[in-house]
């Protein structure tokens, strides 16, 4: 293919990977809308129709058609690195119970498998409103059929030599239907049977690890509570979740055939984890955080949470100089956590944990379940290095993190070997996430729109949570904290704090350039782990 012809095919691939009509060669991919997820999705589709290995870092680095064209031109076919199951992990499949499970999804396990049970922790749950005149049957009928598409939503696990295997089974739990419309207080009494529901930890062992509830509202509103167990959901599972339920409930006929299980690709490990010992070792030090009591217990058992709110223009700004750095929101959002962790603690050395979504990497975007990989994100802080310098080096790592994200974080770990503090996650203090709203579009004549997104829970998995939720006015930033660790007011500062930075990082960006200027589509959302 020669070079100007692989730029017009590169440029039907940006526009798919942007939803747009068309793009010229010269479009910057971040800048149209892109950001790290969707770059990955590109990657992907660039390597199945080029055919040589593409990295998300090439599209960083190449961010329009017309530059990775002439990235690509020179590189040898042949060199995608096959898709195939991975080996098993003791003896053949048939022996053993079930199917084996993903690396991820069984550092998942192990996890749980240490903790005390506090399995709430696990638990993604998603409160949506409904809008249009809901038939309950009609969206039983949707929400029956999408179960029986996605065997993660049917899945159990059992233990078998010490390892996790997964069980897909028949059983499809129900809707649960509440009926509030003549309740004095509907809302509150909304609000307190969500945090029943929440409180209610699900059993891998023995399922169903999905639970929906239909809440009937006054005033012909109605609302829709999706809980389900990490194990077979994660953040971008409660979008297609949301979508799909909005089509079958307007036609069955769309919920389509079974979703087939993601194969477990291999991936070239020890070049990753190559990788890992070059930005990991020697381990970063525990952060000096603000805690009144020693680490005793495994964090997460009690938890607070300090809410602030991002306005609609602070969250176009920052959109903006994600863009500059060909990131999506998520990498300034970071940044301002580094800096907040940094004045607090006054180290220069930061870790951060974080969620990757693999999605793309396994041929599953548009499947139910746990697809996604925990890395760290080790940043260097200083005062005298000027927000785009920060902005630029969380961007870096964030495109290195997902090329590199295929070793499991239990592996990484072991593989490393790091020291290891009772009652602290290895490598990283503060976990750092950010959650797109759910918003299935408008309201068809006849069918049903779902909006909404993730609501807080009281339990958690790490002592330091700063949780980013988009919602329809702006941002929240959800700081959960550990309340057996972290003193209320003390979390109350580090939310002010990560406010007065972002304000910080808004004020000292260099000037935009020339693309700033151009007209693309509005930034489409933030695909949980961009």
């Amino acid at each position: 293919m020669t070079e100007p012809d692989l730029t017009q095919r590169l440029c039907a691939l940006f526009a798919t990977a942007l939803d747009l009509d068309e793009v010229t060669p010269d479009t910057d991919f971040f800048v149209a809308g892109g950001h790290s997820l969707s770059a990955l999705e590109l990657s992907v589709a660039v390597e199945e129709a080029v055919g040589v290995r593409v990295r998300v870092r090439d599209i960083f680095d190449a961010a329009s058609p017309e530059l990775l064209a002439a990235r690509l031109a020179g590189l040898a076919p042949g060199t995608v690195e096959p898709a195939e199951p991975a080996a098993p992990r003791q003896r053949p499949a048939a022996a053993l119970p079930g199917a084996e499970v993903a690396e991820a999804t069984r550092w998942l396990w192990l996890e749980r498998q240490r903790g005390d049970g506090a399995f709430g922790a696990y638990t993604v749950p998603c409160l949506l409103d409904g809008e249009g005149a809901v038939d309950v049957d009609r969206l039983a009928a949707a929400l029956d059929g999408l179960m029986r598409r996605h065997p993660a939503l049917r899945t159990v696990f059992v233990e078998a030599q010490g390892e996790p295997r997964a069980l897909v089974t028949d059983d499809v739990p129900p809707l649960e239907v509440i009926d509030l419309r003549g309740h004095d207080q509907g809302d509150a009494r909304l609000d307190a049977l969500v945090e029943e529901r929440l409180a209610v930890p699900f059993d891998p062992s023995t399922g169903p690890l999905t639970r929906t509830t239909l809440f009937l509202r006054a005033d012909a509103r109605w609302s829709l509570l999706l809980l389900a167990d990490h194990l077979v959901c994660d953040g971008r599972s409660l979008e297609i979740l949301a979508t799909q339920l909005v089509a079958a409930y307007a036609d069955p006929a769309a919920v389509g055939p079974p979703v087939d299980r993601p194969a477990h690709r291999s991936s070239d490990q020890e070049a990753a984890l190559d990788h890992w010992r070059r930005v990991l070792l020697p381990p970063p030090a525990p952060l000096p955080l603000p805690v009144h009591g020693p680490r005793t217990q495994r964090a997460g058992g009690s938890t607070g949470i300090a809410v602030r709110e991002i306005g609609p223009d602070v969250l176009r700004q920052l959109t903006d100089l994600g863009r500059r750095h060909h990131a999506g929101t998520f990498v300034p959002l970071a940044a301002a956590v580094a800096r907040t962790l940094a004045g607090i603690t006054g180290s220069t050395d930061i870790c951060l944990g974080t969620p990757v979504d693999r999605r793309a990497r396994l041929g599953a975007n548009d499947a139910v379940g746990f697809h996604i990989a925990t890395v760290p994100l080790r940043l260097q802080v200083r005062d005298e290095a000027s927000a785009d310098d920060l902005v630029d080096q969380v961007a870096q790592r964030t495109v290195d993190a997902v090329d590199h994200s295929g070793v499991a974080f239990d592996t990484l770990v072991a593989a490393l070997a790091p020291p290891r503090s009772p009652g602290r996650m290895p490598f990283f203090d503060v976990w750092v996430a950010l959650y797109p709203r759910i918003d299935t579009g408008p309201c068809a004549p006849g069918g049903i729109a779902l909006r909404g997104g993730p609501i807080p829970q009281r339990v958690g998995m790490f002592e330091l949570s700063f949780q980013f939720v988009e919602h329809a006015d702006g941002m929240r930033l959800w700081l959960q904290y550990d309340t057996e660790r972290y003193a209320a007011d003390t979390a109350e500062r580090m939310a002010r704090r990560l406010v007065d930075e972002v304000a910080r990082l808004l004020a000292d960006p260099a000037e935009p350039g020339p693309e700033a200027a151009l007209t693309h589509r509005a930034f489409s959302g933030f695909r949980f782990d961009a």
